[in-house]
């Protein structure tokens, strides 16, 4: 087989079918790739030196304190704050909530205490009964029909689900099983 694919040379050429020899290299792409390098590492170096030129500036115009002034408080570990320690029991009203399961507890306690409590008479004339006492009464003054309530007819209208029948024995007559 022959690995020779030159062509003759006295064959006709197409003058018009060339290719462009002017195209990108790989040299001008490592070139492009090296001078990114560069300037990336020399960008990194110029933030770092104004980080440590602003911080020596920072500390050199920063005023000496006395040494008889009392100590910066610094917080205690893992607790962030950006403002100094402030007495809560000065502090203005309306103030957060600062333990609001203790709260929420309390709040529960007082509102089943109330809820539960002996029966009372306000200012007013208004009854206050607790929740069981108002529910039996509630409930004795509700209608009831006589002879209960009709059960729909259609199959398994009746039927308890949470009794499931013992295999083998009959739905229709569960006391002959018996």
């Amino acid at each position: 087989m022959a690995t020779n694919h030159e062509h003759d040379r006295t064959e006709p050429q197409n003058p018009g079918v060339q290719y462009d020899k002017s195209d990108l290299g790989a040299r001008g792409i490592l070139i492009f790739f090296v001078v990114l390098a560069v300037f990336a590492i020399a960008m990194h170096l110029a933030v770092l030196g104004m980080y440590v030129g602003m911080t020596k500036i920072a500390e050199k115009h920063d005023p000496e304190l006395s040494p008889l002034a009392p100590k910066a408080v610094t917080p205690r570990a893992g607790i962030l704050t950006n403002t100094a320690n402030i007495n809560i029991q000065q502090f203005p009203e309306p103030r957060l909530q600062n333990d609001d399961t203790g709260d929420m507890i309390r709040f529960l306690q007082k509102e089943t205490a109330v809820l539960t409590a002996a029966p009372w008479q306000d200012a007013q004339g208004n009854v206050h009964l607790p929740i069981d006492a108002a529910l039996k009464a509630v409930v004795g003054k509700i209608p009831v029909r006589s002879g209960g309530v009709a059960l729909p007819d259609y199959p398994g209208a009746g039927r308890e689900y949470g009794n499931s029948p013992v295999q083998g024995e009959s739905q229709e007559n569960p006391s002959a099983a018996k």
